[in-house]
């Protein structure tokens, strides 16, 4: 029995056309399913996060207000415990530009004592360690020599070229005034 031509290129018809079909129309709607039901899922992910956030924030909440008052506590002497560091980076980045080296050693305070006291020492030439004396005495930080000395180098070295003049200072940095600022605004005031 032989088939017609005709009864095959039917036969391959049916077979083809809903095959096309489904291919065109059903395939990228299934791609389409899948992709809303990976979205439906995110979704439910970012909702379930979302009903903690409430209680996140609560608990920062609580946290922040046991936070607070020791913060508060810790950082209220700031000020006068913050000026002495500043002053000592303020010497020696001053006595770095002017070609000395210095030793800075804290002074043991007296009890109820609101100024810290530093010892001094150093090496440099003589009009450098004045210079160095001056911008201290006439910054923003409030620096007061109570004891200032230079120490000539002896003849010896003199006459030979070496020896550098040598500076001993007991330096005073005052408790900050209130209304003071620490930080410097670039191109504004710090009258507080």
């Amino acid at each position: 029995m032989s088939i017609s031509r005709y009864r095959l290129v039917f036969m391959a018809g049916f077979l083809l056309i809903p095959s096309v079909i489904w291919g065109v129309q059903m395939r990228p709607t299934m791609n389409d399913r899948t992709s809303y039901i990976q979205r439906q899922e995110n979704a439910k992910t970012v909702q379930s996060k979302n009903s903690q956030l409430p209680s996140q924030r609560d608990s920062l909440r609580d946290m922040w207000e046991d936070f607070l008052p020791v913060a508060e506590n810790e950082l209220a002497d700031l000020a006068t415990d913050l000026n002495p560091h500043l002053v000592q980076k303020r010497i020696h980045s001053s006595a770095e530009q002017l070609g000395c080296t210095v030793r800075i050693q804290q002074k043991p305070g007296l009890e109820g004592d609101t100024e810290v006291r530093f010892v001094l020492t150093g090496e440099g030439r003589y009009t450098n360690l004045v210079k160095l004396v001056d911008q201290l005495e006439q910054g923003q930080h409030f620096v007061r020599f109570e004891k200032l000395s230079y120490i000539m180098p002896s003849m010896e070295y003199r006459g030979s070229g070496g020896g550098a003049v040598r500076i001993a200072a007991v330096v005073l940095i005052p408790a900050m005034p209130p209304g003071i600022d620490l930080i410097e605004i670039p191109g504004g005031n710090n009258n507080g």
